[in-house]
């Protein structure tokens, strides 16, 4: 029967210490890490191939067949009423490219195509009015002439 008794005042003793020590834990621990901490989930997501048509003096010297990816922040789901940003970014694309008239597509050169990504993700973010679009990628850029099309 005495042995019954020290168990149970073991126990009870053990529970306490063990709901004491959770408590003073709590209370001492340091902060939740922030959330820059944590890594920020994001997705790839493919655009549909433009044509830009290349235009000197004006005449149809052929046309610019790009392939973008962009890597945006993660959706939180279809009812959160965020813009899709792949109108923008296909806009924006063609805008550039179509007004840039430092590259000679006819002789072609290597080309800054660092500079130019950086300015499309920078002008669809401006658009948008937020930074979900972290990079942008060159999936494929082709100058076709116009003499090389099919007809």
């Amino acid at each position: 029967m005495i042995r019954t008794v020290l168990v149970g005042l073991w126990c009870g003793l053990v529970a306490l210490a063990s709901t004491y020590g959770g408590a003073y834990w709590q209370a001492h621990r340091t902060s939740t890490p922030a959330a820059a901490d944590h890594p920020v989930k994001t997705e790839t997501k493919k655009v549909k191939p433009i044509s830009v048509p290349v235009i000197s003096n004006g005449v149809l010297r052929g046309y610019v067949s790009v392939e973008f990816m962009f890597v945006m922040e993660a959706s939180e789901g279809h009812g959160s009423g965020e813009v899709d940003p792949e109108g923008f970014l296909m806009d924006e694309a063609f805008r550039l490219i179509y007004s840039d008239t430092k590259i000679d597509f006819a002789k072609l050169e290597k080309m800054d195509i660092d500079s130019l990504t950086k300015q499309i993700t920078a002008n669809v973010n401006a658009r948008l009015g937020n930074t979900r679009i972290k990079e942008t990628l060159v999936k494929n850029l082709t100058f076709v002439p116009k003499d090389e099309i099919p007809r």
